[in-house]
């Protein structure tokens, strides 16, 4: 469907923060992360246990190619895979990842980070046979800002954080069906007006023009999207065709300064990373409940295990672990410790 053929009314819910004690939080494994895995980010939980997480290097200005390293169940890093880079950059520059019902892992390479030239971002589907990598490819480019990814059923849907409007600051969701992702041809998106874009809205935040960022699905199939620079939560629902019968702000998490990624967990709360305000917090889509879970002072580098620039987080069992992207901003500071933190929930 074509954005210009259907129209919203956002209602806006505002989502109280209940106040409970702050967790701690700790390094994974003990220890910061090797040198070779600068810029944690994107995370998705595999059939198999282990969490795969998306290796940027921006922080360390591309000295080491960008990769997927996973966390086993008993929390050892691994390397997974080296992905290919972009032909005019020289770079990979992933963000959101997420695991598809054809097998396949696709990623979401944000070039924003490496050039100023628009349309230069994609998305690359890592091809996968019997739990292992075989090779990566390029599944679709002409993004700006390729970010967050989910996948529901035969579709991939990807957030676009800016589609390159002139009088205001848009961002969307695109879909793709995986059977023409599979095509053998590499896709092209072309911005508002592609029949891929099915959801489009505006930041209206002037001091933080960063749109839409994370996204994920709850288990009856409604999509949540956060829009970074407003730190709100959009909120979308389908028919039985695909075709998007609704969309409203369902929730403003009190005392949340920007949302950036999100994981959807078993019990359909939502995880989410506030980069700005340096903390975690927790959504239950049930209820509109939403509770900031940790938070740690500004700046911070993470020495002990503190939330340094958290890009990402996603829950498994009893704990949630964050990526911490660790990127020069506003607020941050970039430093040569890379980290990945750890909040027990039982704890």
């Amino acid at each position: 469907m074509r954005l210009k053929h259907f129209t919203f009314i956002l209602l806006a819910v505002c989502c109280a923060c209940s106040e409970p004690a702050l967790k701690k939080t700790t390094l994974l494994g003990g220890q910061p992360l090797p040198e070779c895995c600068a810029s944690p980010d994107g995370c998705t939980l595999g059939n198999d246990g282990y969490i795969y997480v998306s290796v940027n290097q921006v922080a360390s200005g591309w000295k080491y190619p960008a990769k997927i390293v996973r966390i086993s169940p008993d929390d050892a890093i691994e390397d997974f895979f080296t992905l290919p880079v972009n032909g005019k950059t020289g770079k990979a520059s992933p963000l959101g990842i997420t695991f598809a019902a054809d097998g396949n892992l696709y990623i979401s390479d944000n070039q924003s980070f490496c050039t100023d030239e628009p349309n230069q971002a994609g998305v690359i589907r890592v091809i996968m046979e019997n739990g292992k990598p075989q090779r990566g490819e390029l599944a679709v480019t002409g993004f700006n800002a390729s970010n967050g990814i989910a996948s529901r059923g035969n579709c991939l849907y990807v957030v676009e954080t800016d589609l390159g409007a002139t009088d205001r600051y848009m961002s969307g969701v695109y879909r793709f069906s995986l059977d023409e992702l599979t095509s053998g041809d590499t896709l092209r998106v072309t911005g508002i007006g592609d029949p891929h874009l099915i959801l489009a809205f505006e930041t209206k935040s002037k001091e933080q023009r960063v749109g839409a960022n994370g996204a994920g699905f709850d288990s009856k199939g409604n999509l949540y999207v956060n829009n970074f620079g407003d730190a709100e939560i959009m909120k979308y629902t389908f028919d039985a065709d695909g075709k998007t019968v609704s969309g409203e702000v369902f929730c403003r998490p009190e005392g949340a300064l920007s949302l950036d990624g999100m994981q959807v967990d078993s019990e359909d709360n939502l995880w989410i990373a506030d980069f700005a305000g340096n903390a975690i917090i927790k959504v239950e889509t049930n209820t509109g409940k939403s509770s900031i879970i940790a938070k740690n002072k500004i700046p911070s580098d993470g020495v002990n295990g503190e939330l340094d620039t958290p890009s990402e987080c996603i829950r498994r069992g009893n704990k949630v672990y964050v990526s911490n992207i660790d990127l020069n901003s506003g607020v941050h500071t970039a430093d040569t410790l890379q980290t990945i933190s750890v909040i027990y929930l039982t704890k």
